[in-house]
């Protein structure tokens, strides 16, 4: 019963002297940037460029490439309008460059397999008619090769 006592009257102290300790909703909460440094003051956009759509291999042998989340890590790619899909991750576009034809740099923000979250800048560039050149952050550029085309699920539906 005493250590009780001596455990109270050390908590009053202790509240007495440092004060009161308020906690509201959201004190942990982080504010995720509205688009990459490098992005602002562009015109955004909310999907990829027209070049970009589609597919993408590092190794043609691969096409037609398996199910995207079942290839290796950096063998596939799929971008469809505002989504980006790797092995381990599916990533939406939260800011992009205005589509050009010469590269675009978009913001990402992915869901890992693992469950965790990831917020990232990703740059594509086409290289020739076929290719197509992506640059994670600070990483290197990795070529990739135009695989098939990403076929709308109502298109499809129709042509069934």
């Amino acid at each position: 019963m005493r250590i009780f006592k001596y455990s109270a009257l050390a908590a009053l102290a202790l509240t007495t002297v440092c004060g009161s300790a308020y906690a509201g909703k959201g004190d942990l909460m982080f504010e995720v940037p509205k688009s990459a440094p490098l992005l602002q003051g562009k015109m955004l956009d909310l999907r990829f460029a027209e070049f970009a759509q589609g597919i993408w291999v590092r190794d043609p042998t691969q096409c037609p490439a398996p199910r995207i989340d079942r290839s290796d890590p950096g063998t596939a790619l799929a971008i469809y309008r505002g989504l980006l899909e790797t092995p381990g991750r599916i990533c939406q576009v939260y800011g992009a460059e205005k589509a050009g034809m010469h590269r675009q740099r978009a913001a990402i923000s992915c869901l890992l397999t693992d469950g965790g979250e990831a917020i990232e800048l990703v740059t594509v560039t086409p290289r020739g008619t076929q290719g197509l050149m992506v640059q994670e952050g600070e990483k290197p550029p990795v070529h990739f090769r135009f695989c098939e085309k990403i076929i709308p699920i109502l298109q499809s539906a129709h042509s069934d």
